[in-house]
């Protein structure tokens, strides 16, 4: 482990200063399941702040349920969203920002000075102060998760959560909205965030804090929606267009000042939350590679990669991050929220995150059988796209992923590969520029931008002038790979909010006539990673899509069209998730419209490498293997 990460640690053994904000308390936690990191570490990983800013933790423990005057954290409700109760009697890494014990797992507190803030500089208050404490999102609420066998449940970080957070960020935004409205609930709300004895000024000012805080997260929904009667998809439990958020928070940021004139681009395209372990080790990340992980830079005193600064910086601006985007601005960068130290240290802690092994509690694994898909991974050329380690425990060793076309260059084999959306978004999609025009794509390098640009030209823009902001000159030489290429060197892309005939078509033919700019460097891709633990990854493909480790060796037309999800429940013969409905199995996921055409989005079809060659005993002995992995 490298300074950075120990100093991430230094704080985690002074006292708690933890005060429960809920009357129930959270159920029995899980067990951390080993995986390299001290309990401290693990610690560090649940409750440090990237700089994440969702809404005011007075307002979060005083809120209501929409249609309900429960509370909204009360953990009965919050389950209902699938993210996870925080460990008890954790620690705070920050005496003057304490955890809040009845916060979810990875909702993390930051009590940085607002001052120079826009979004969430709010004022409610007399004699407010500049560090009240607001809530956001660290890593660990989306890449952690938990699995149970026959009533033994372990937790793994780094693992992708079951959380649901489309609808758990629309119930937050439907309450904040009838809080709002509805001067009984306001009444009650104000009561509780104010105190007692209030003056009437507190009130109105409240009130009008909140109404800036609906009416900004209503632009974010509203961009993330469709501007069509074409509904958008629903992601259920564990799955998310982050990128398409991201993208659109980049297009917002630049409209701040007339933020209802973006049109920006559906979140259309949800996906898996990718899991952490060996993440450091690749040179590219996100399903389709988007972002660069090359060392392209390192901070003094720090053994640390720039370009991970840069890709986690993003995750950040799309996750609630507060930034606000200036014309000109050169080596100065953008003012933000974003924690980049933090960032720093939870990159390097990663580096030591080891992948989780087969649980003990789990039924044995066949040393036979999974000898005998040893073999086979490497004689059917699995190992051709998911490079086995030279050494299980190698937590060093550098791999370059291998890429894949989401589409056959034959057209009459397109139906039958790997669901397009996400890779076709990444590429394709534009917004409005606004305050970005003029910029170079990286600040201080790149194309200009024009009065319409690529969203990841705008992301790679907002996470420049964000790192500069904190860290100046020399991040701004480093980053200059942190998102790939420059999307000013590709043909034009689409608007496709802006094309008011049926957009999805627009969408699909340009996915489908798009013709690579570099063929030895195709954009249209998605990457093949190693698979250490992939058994606790499920669901399958980039999209969630294949219900366990087996169906994913069959050929698609058997695989299930639908299955439930929700459930923590393992099934640890087939290698995913319970697939039938159940009191907690409840999001029927369906990979197919009615008339039996892959669901957009949604679609099963990837991952198709001659399974229907292989014999049933040769996909039990390969699932056997990938056991050990």
């Amino acid at each position: 482990m490298g300074p950075a990460a120990r100093s991430l640690l230094v704080a985690v053994a002074l006292p708690a200063l933890v005060g429960a904000r809920c009357s129930v308390p959270w159920g029995p936690p899980a067990a951390q399941w080993p995986q390299n990191w001290s309990p401290d570490e693990t610690n560090a990983w649940y409750t440090v702040s990237q700089g994440s800013r969702l809404i005011p933790r007075a307002w979060i423990d005083a809120l209501e349920q929409p249609d309900k005057q429960a509370p909204f954290l009360d953990p009965a409700y919050i389950e209902t969203f699938r993210y996870l109760p925080h460990p008890a009697g954790a620690p705070s890494l920050d005496p003057s920002c304490p955890v809040d014990p009845a916060l979810p797992l990875g909702f993390a507190v930051d009590c940085q000075s607002d001052t120079a803030f826009s979004i969430t500089k709010l004022r409610w208050k007399t004699g407010q102060s500049d560090h009240e404490p607001w809530v956001g999102m660290n890593c660990s609420a989306c890449h952690t998760a938990e699995l149970s066998y026959q009533s033994k449940t372990v937790r793994i970080a780094g693992g992708p959560t079951l959380a649901d957070f489309q609808s758990f960020t629309e119930a937050l935004d439907k309450a904040l909205q009838q809080t709002l409205s509805d001067p009984a609930k306001f009444s009650r709300f104000a009561a509780n965030v104010l105190g007692a004895g209030a003056p009437p000024a507190d009130s109105t000012a409240l009130h009008d804090a909140l109404a800036r805080l609906v009416g900004w997260n209503g632009q974010i929904a509203r961009l993330n929606g469709t501007q069509t009667s074409d509904p958008i998809i629903r992601y259920g439990f564990g799955r998310l267009d982050a990128i398409g958020h991201i993208f659109n928070k980049a297009a917002l940021v630049g409209m701040a000042s007339n933020p209802a004139d973006q049109l920006g681009n559906p979140s259309d395209a949800p996906v898996s939350y990718p899991f952490l372990w060996n993440i450091t080790q690749q040179n590219k990340v996100e399903w389709n590679g988007l972002a660069d992980n090359n060392p392209v830079g390192v901070i003094p005193g720090l053994d640390f990669d720039v370009g991970a600064a840069g890709r986690n910086a993003g995750e950040v601006v799309g996750v609630f991050g507060d930034i606000t985007i200036k014309p000109n601005v050169g080596l100065e960068g953008y003012v933000s929220s974003i924690n980049v130290n933090n960032l720093v240290k939870i990159e390097e802690q990663l580096q030591s995150l080891a992948p989780p092994k087969w649980p003990d509690a789990f039924p044995p694994i066949d040393p036979a059988k999974a000898k005998a898909g040893a073999d086979l991974f490497v004689s059917k050329g699995c190992n051709g796209c998911h490079t086995v380690p030279s050494s299980p425990d190698n937590l060093t060793e550098r791999y370059t992923v291998s890429l894949q076309k989401f589409h056959s260059d034959d057209p009459k084999d397109r139906p039958t590969n790997t669901d397009m959306w996400m890779t076709c978004n990444a590429v394709l999609d534009m917004a409005a520029s606004g305050t970005f025009k003029g910029s170079k794509v990286s600040i201080v390098a790149g194309t200009v931008l024009e009065d319409k640009s690529y969203n990841v030209n705008l992301v790679k823009n907002t996470v420049t002038g964000a790192l500069l902001g904190r860290k100046g000159e020399l991040i701004a030489s480093a980053v200059e790979g942190v998102f790939g290429i420059d999307r000013g060197l590709v043909p034009r892309g689409l608007n496709f909010a802006a094309n008011a005939k049926n957009p999805k078509e627009a969408r699909r033919a340009a996915c489908l006539s798009y013709q690579e700019p570099d063929p030895k460097n195709p954009l249209m891709v998605y990457k093949g990673r190693p698979l250490q633990a992939i058994w606790a990854t499920a669901p399958y493909l980039h999209n969630g899509s294949v219900v366990s480790l087996y169906e994913l060796l069959l050929p698609p037309g058997q695989r299930r069209a639908s299955f439930y999800t929700g459930t923590r429940e393992f099934d640890p013969t087939n290698v995913g998730f319970m697939p039938d409905q159940s009191a907690d199995n409840t999001f029927l996921f369906e990979t197919q419209e009615k008339d039996g055409t892959p669901k957009d989005g949604n679609a099963n079809t990837g991952h198709d490498y001659g399974n229907a060659k292989l014999t049933d005993t040769e996909r039990w002995e390969l699932v056997e293997y990938m056991k050990t992995l």
